[in-house]
């Protein structure tokens, strides 16, 4: 956590640019696609409604990895303890039982498998937990209650912050609990559970909101005082913690945030992408300045779009809105998230974004350019594979079939291209085309991306 601080304290003071700089964290989370999948929640019987069993979920990462051309993966495994998502809190000691493989002897066994076998698609694949909540059929209640490990209301009485499968969720006290040293058992229990999250280097923390206990005269700071101490315990083990919400106090200590609301165009405009970025912007928070997310770019969810068990998909029709989600948003915020952030100009949907490397993006029409070359036009797309060392191009259109794309100046030498089309199998060679004036001449067709690589040189 040393080098965090004094790297923080070197960019504030505008010793260190605010563009690419050095990782500071496991992963660069601003050049990761970072998505959760669902696999449980109870069915209020005492069992669990399986949304995806460990082996589903694998065919999902299968078919993601292809879909995006091999980028780099973090996905996060939601419902996967006792009985599914949200389910007793504060334990998470045991693998849900309903995930289980029909060869494997445990679901523990089946869960080891998954976060073995992903790593073979460039996906990590790590876990969903919450240290906020309890409820009162967990394993651990009484002992929570008994030492006085539940934040208070003014009268004394438990706290309770919402209701989820049916339940009460109560609101941990992080100071007590980290006191008592149950915030720490937690954590080694769980590693010792499962040792590969050491591997993964990052865990998920749902909704880890810190709340004043005005039972225990303790003020939301106090609170968030040991919610740090929380998170640099999962620092000495080794793992990075990211979080539902953006918290501008855990700027350079969480690297991630799956909503990213509440951060202003001057925070973009000072915080670079890999000290804290997100996955998008949730539409509910009404307040938020969404205008922002296409100005310097934004990732996507995967969790709401991935197929389930639940709900049979005969014709993948999932597979078209990953690809919306993941070539209108995923490629343009990768791209971005290289750059050095320069200012804005205009107001409203007038703004323009300026970047290193004579990059702008522009509100009103929708561009993004580097030079003379469009990038994005409205929800036409050509884009570079940043994560690829060969000098490939990805291109997706809503608008309409295409029959000229243009390439860009670095693509002079290049005599002719080959054309492959993403499917969930993986490319398919559709034709080589000669580039003719640093165009090619190919009927692209709308919500079909395509994979453009150089084939001959001059």
């Amino acid at each position: 956590m040393v080098k965090i601080k004094i790297i923080l304290f070197l960019i504030f003071q505008g010793f260190i640019g605010l563009g690419h700089a050095q990782n500071i964290f496991n992963h660069d989370y601003s050049q990761t696609l970072v998505m959760k999948i669902g696999l449980a929640v109870p069915d209020g019987k005492g069992s669990s409604k399986v949304i995806n069993s460990f082996e589903s979920a694998l065919e999902i990462i299968k078919t993601v990895d292809h879909l995006t051309l091999g980028i780099p993966k973090i996905i996060y495994l939601v419902g996967w303890q006792y009985n599914g998502h949200d389910d007793k809190y504060p334990a998470f000691f045991e693998v849900n039982k309903a995930l289980k493989r029909p060869q494997d002897t445990s679901a523990r066994e089946s869960l080891l498998w998954l976060m073995n076998e992903a790593k073979k698609y460039h996906t990590i694949v790590s876990l969903h937990i919450n240290m906020t909540d309890a409820y009162d059929d967990s394993p651990l209640w009484n002992e929570y209650v008994d030492k006085d490990m539940i934040s208070k209301t003014g009268s004394g009485k438990l706290m309770v912050i919402g209701k989820y499968n049916d339940r009460k969720a109560y609101q941990i006290n992080y100071k007590n609990e980290w006191q008592n040293g149950y915030a720490q058992m937690r954590i080694d229990h769980l590693l010792e559970l499962l040792p590969p999250l050491k591997e993964a280097g990052t865990i998920h923390l749902d909704a880890w909101i810190v709340r004043e206990s005005k039972g225990h005269y303790e003020s939301a700071m106090t609170e968030a005082k040991y919610q740090k101490k929380i998170l640099n315990y999962w620092n000495d083990k080794g793992i990075d913690v990211t979080s539902e919400w953006v918290m501008d106090y855990m700027t350079g200590y969480i690297p991630f945030a799956w909503h990213f609301n509440h951060m202003m165009q001057d925070d973009y405009l000072k915080i670079p992408a890999n000290i804290y970025t997100g996955s998008g912007l949730n539409p509910d928070v009404r307040n938020t300045d969404f205008g922002l997310g296409f100005l310097f770019g934004k990732s996507m969810y995967g969790e709401t779009v991935f197929p389930s068990l639940l709900k049979p998909d005969d014709k993948n029709e999932w597979i078209n809105k990953f690809n919306k989600d993941f070539y209108l948003n995923v490629l343009q915020y990768q791209y971005l998230n290289r750059l050095k952030r320069l200012k804005v100009e205009g107001e409203g949907d007038n703004r323009i974004a300026y970047f290193s490397n004579d990059v702008t993006t522009s509100l009103r029409d929708s561009t993004v350019t580097q030079g003379n070359y469009q990038l994005r036009r409205k929800d036409l797309v050509v884009f570079p594979l940043q994560w690829k060392e060969d000098n490939l191009l990805a291109v997706y259109s809503l608008q309409q079939d295409l029959n000229e794309i243009k390439l860009p100046d670095s693509w002079t030498d290049i005599e002719s291209v080959s054309v492959y089309r993403v499917t969930a199998e993986g490319n398919n060679l559709v034709k080589n085309v000669r580039n003719k004036n640093n165009k090619i001449f190919f009927k692209i067709q709308t919500t079909i991306p395509y994979l453009l690589k150089p084939k001959k040189y001059k």
